[in-house]
């Protein structure tokens, strides 16, 4: 028989599945390869490159600027998604116990 479970067991959980995206990403951003495709690769290079696209003749005669923003807004939400797992899942110590 299954105990129905607690506002503070379903926090617990969370909190433990956030810290463990945390870890995760932490991996990840100590990892040369992951440093050079994504940070380097992606969130730098590939969005420096798109705002350079934006003030070039031919991408604005032929209205691209579009396709062209939706590359660095592609960048911006996959830095959000970074941010919001360091955001939750870093949590201090002494409010982890609780």
């Amino acid at each position: 028989m299954n105990t129905p479970t607690t506002d503070k067991e379903l926090l617990e959980n969370d909190n433990t599945a956030a810290v463990q995206m945390w870890e995760a990403l932490n991996r990840l951003q100590n990892n040369d390869d992951f440093k050079k495709v994504i940070l380097e690769g992606y969130f730098k290079n590939k969005a420096i490159d798109g705002v350079s696209l934006l003030a070039q003749d031919y991408v604005v005669e032929n209205n691209l600027r579009t396709r062209v923003m939706e590359s660095l807004i592609a960048i911006s939400q996959l830095e959000d998604y970074f941010m919001t797992i360091e955001a939750l899942g870093n949590i201090p110590p002494e409010e982890d116990e609780g």
